[in-house]
């Protein structure tokens, strides 16, 4: 019987050792696949993150030349496709180099200290091997793509051995389409995404070993000082995570060394409950005297989550494009991807059962909650781009242009609440789930590629 026991410990152990190298290998295949494969342009704003790009190692180009728009998507592509000349026109024909303040949309370098710039050094770094190696914008991006897709993976591969809890959290949510589109692309979102990542091992790290060190101290100020200059403005409410775990840190270690016990009567709790709840209507009646408009953004929020303004199988939806669609509007990616994927997600944060405090659980709901509504309230002024006049259903209450790329990182902040081991409801299976993470990555991911070129050839 002891033998059979430190068997399956040594197994554990094994597959705790292997997971970072066994996402790294996954990590580095698809971001081939997906770089090599995709067409160019596959992220949102693709167009502009190559320009940025491209504009910070002083090559700037005229991509009219190869007949693409100021703005984005795969529109012009789609027929060079269907011609069959997609290669010749964007990988043979060589870039035309333009003075910087002659491009359109982008005609400067933006400042050093800034998440623009931040986040497409590396991008950049690749573009500019590409051009050495063939000056097209075809080639140029390929490189970029998989020079970016390399260098992230390699990063998260180093998170996802140093963190002591959560790694299959981490391990699936990492290859996820979103994920591995963003990685395999010129976009900023993967700085966002890492630093995302770091927020969330120097966190859950302190909360395994319940110790805050010097080093600890020295992660977060580094990892702060990284957000605030180089993540995406919704991205920095994570760190609101710190000062929340340094606080019920320090109350528990008081309480612990007085050994000091808060028993709190039923009726001491409802008048607790009284006076929270008088304090948030009278907050609330200050905001609207002050800003009325406010009234106006919580119905058009209220509204948009009780009524379907925008019904059928319609694939620009958060749905698609918080886990399995990186550009939903062009990558036709079939609703089981999506739903698979948040039951993966699900299982994964159920693996890893920890001590967590409950108002650390409390603290991580309601920083989704800040961004999920910051999100939407973003894009309440967005009327639908080139709609003009807005269509009916955004002027009734649709919220347009939110996209799921905004809320992926913060799927982070719910393992801080599933894993709580006060939360009875457990996977054993470990193994099982990584197998099943191994095979939707796999499989999710060629489909992302395959719907993505099935619907430029035929719809």
């Amino acid at each position: 019987m002891k033998k059979r026991i430190n068997k399956k410990i040594d197994k554990k152990e094994i597959l705790e050792n292997k997971i970072h190298k066994i996402y790294f290998v996954l990590a580095v295949v698809i971001g081939i696949i997906l770089s090599v494969g995709m067409p160019l342009f596959s992220e949102p704003d693709g167009q502009w993150h190559y320009s940025v790009s491209t504009n910070m190692v002083h090559l700037s180009n005229d991509l009219s030349a190869y007949g693409e728009p100021i703005g984005t998507g795969l529109n012009i592509q789609k027929s060079a496709y269907q011609r069959g000349n997609h290669f010749e026109q964007y990988f043979e024909n060589k870039i035309v180099r333009m003075p910087i303040q002659n491009i359109p949309r982008t005609n400067s370098i933006p400042p050093v200290l800034s998440s623009n710039f931040l986040g497409h050094l590396i991008p950049a770094i690749g573009v500019w091997l590409g051009y050495h190696i063939y000056p097209s914008v075809g080639v140029m991006i390929v490189v970029g793509r998989l020079f970016s897709s390399l260098v992230s993976s390699f990063i998260i591969c180093l998170i996802i051995k140093k963190i002591k809890k959560g790694k299959l959290v981490v391990f699936a949510l990492s290859l996820t389409p979103v994920i591995t589109g963003t990685l395999a692309s010129l976009s900023y979102d993967t700085l966002s995404y890492i630093l995302a990542l770091l927020v969330f091992l120097i966190t859950t790290n302190i909360l395994v070993t319940k110790q805050i060190t010097w080093q600890s101290i020295v992660s977060m100020i580094g990892t702060s000082a990284l957000m605030m200059l180089g993540a995406k403005t919704n991205i920095k409410l994570l760190l609101l995570l710190f000062p929340l775990v340094l606080i019920v840190l320090a109350i528990e270690k008081v309480r612990s060394k007085r050994r000091i016990k808060f028993e709190i009567s039923g009726r001491a709790r409802w008048i607790v409950f009284l006076l929270v709840s008088l304090l948030i209507i009278i907050s609330l009646s200050v905001s609207l005297a002050i800003k009325p408009s406010l009234l106006f953004s919580a119905y058009r929020i209220i509204i948009n989550f009780c009524v379907n303004l925008s019904p059928g199988l319609y694939t620009n939806n958060i749905f698609l494009g918080l886990i399995a669609s990186p550009y939903p509007g062009y990558n036709y990616m079939p609703y089981w991807i999506a739903g698979a994927w948040y039951i993966v997600i699900l299982l994964t944060m159920l693996v890893d059962k920890f001590e967590i405090s409950k108002w650390i659980s409390l603290g991580a709901i309601a920083i989704f909650i800040i961004n999920f509504l910051g999100v939407y309230h973003g894009f309440l002024t967005f009327l639908g781009g080139a709609y003009a006049p807005a269509p009916r259903n955004v002027v009734s209450g649709m919220i347009y242009g939110q996209q799921g790329r905004y809320f992926t990182p913060f799927l982070l902040v719910l393992a801080l609440v599933l894993a709580s081991s006060k939360i009875r409801l457990q996977v054993v299976s470990r193994q099982s789930v990584l197998w099943l993470s191994i095979s939707l990555a796999l499989v999710s991911n060629i489909i992302l590629l395959f719907a993505t070129l099935f619907g430029i050839y035929y719809l």
